[in-house]
């Protein structure tokens, strides 16, 4: 019980602060800096205008980026590009508006915020891979590009913070209570004993602990709840904290493959972009995914700390 209030208290505050946060416009403050870093990759300066939109609402960002392809201000070489570069920015509030709060609470604070800056670490992998896309692949002569107008921030709105982030605490409550539920039967059949003799070879080819394969499996179905598993197989001694952070990371290749891209990414970029940049743009996460996340799961096994 205990475990369970500190979770949705941690969630509910993570996520309303972080929400207050953002509306109260701190994505101004980082404009400036991203202009030498687009420059960079031989992208338009301009294009800082829509990363800090992006902070605060994706869409709005993509709206904005989707308009200057259509007119071809922008090649589509440019906006995968871009779209790569900027996954530190808005993936960032993602982390700490909805992963960091059930991260720290279902794994703890130390294994928590490992996690969460391994996955943030990610995100500035894809950056990387961006600019050096861009050194590649774009045209070595920089140019300027005009915007029609900059999205505004939201106002402060408690009520609406409070009620978002009341919506997200009880999302996790209920799925923390199903896990739970679901690992203490399995515990009690023995199943984990019965999976580290069968899922050995599957299990080794994912660089995943046998014990730990129901967290990577998991984890293709449903991210939070696969942290929640992981970290309840934590304190109940059935894994390390190394072997359930590689299964964490190595079930995101799963889940882009089955999940994410084909219901989430793909239907999110052909509603803004034109089919065919939208599947590039697609693409381009898969391989971002496929890239970094090996990376990740190796930085987990070098750490110095057992």
């Amino acid at each position: 019980m205990s475990s369970l209030i500190f979770l949705l208290a941690t969630t509910f505050i993570g996520v309303f602060l972080a929400d207050i946060l953002f509306s109260m416009g701190i994505h101004r403050r980082i404009g400036r800096p991203l202009r030498p870093l687009l420059k960079s990759a031989g992208l338009p300066e301009e294009l800082s205008i829509p990363i800090v939109t992006g902070i605060i609402d994706s869409r709005a960002e993509h709206a904005i980026v989707s308009s200057l392809a259509k007119n071809g201000t922008l090649s589509h070489r440019e906006v995968v590009c871009y779209s790569l570069i900027s996954l530190p920015f808005g993936g960032s509030r993602l982390m700490v508006q909805y992963v960091l709060p059930v991260a720290v609470a279902g794994l703890g604070p130390f294994i928590g915020a490992i996690y969460v800056s391994l996955s943030v670490l990610g995100l500035f992998i894809g950056m990387a891979m961006g600019i050096v896309g861009g050194r590649i692949f774009l045209a070595k002569n920089q140019r300027n590009i005009t915007l029609e107008g900059e999205i505004a921030s939201k106002k402060v709105d408690l009520r609406r913070s409070l009620l978002k982030a009341a919506l997200m605490a009880k999302n996790i409550g209920i799925k923390y209570i199903i896990v739970i539920m679901i690992l203490s039967t399995l515990i009690y059949l023995g199943f984990f004993d019965y999976l580290k003799n069968l899922s050995t070879p599957l299990a080794r080819a994912f660089l995943v602990s046998p014990a730990a394969l129901p967290i990577t499996v998991t984890y293709a179905v449903n991210s939070m709840a696969a942290i929640l598993m992981a970290g309840e197989s934590i304190k109940s001694g059935i894994v390390t904290w190394k072997d359930a952070l590689v299964a964490l990371f190595m079930g995101r290749i799963i889940f882009a493959i089955i999940s994410e891209f084909p219901r989430h990414s793909f239907p999110f970029y052909v509603s803004i972009y034109q089919p065919k940049l939208a599947m590039k743009l697609t693409l381009a996460l898969i391989f971002y995914t496929f890239v970094s996340t090996p990376l990740l799961a190796l930085a987990v096994k070098m750490f110095p700390v057992a």
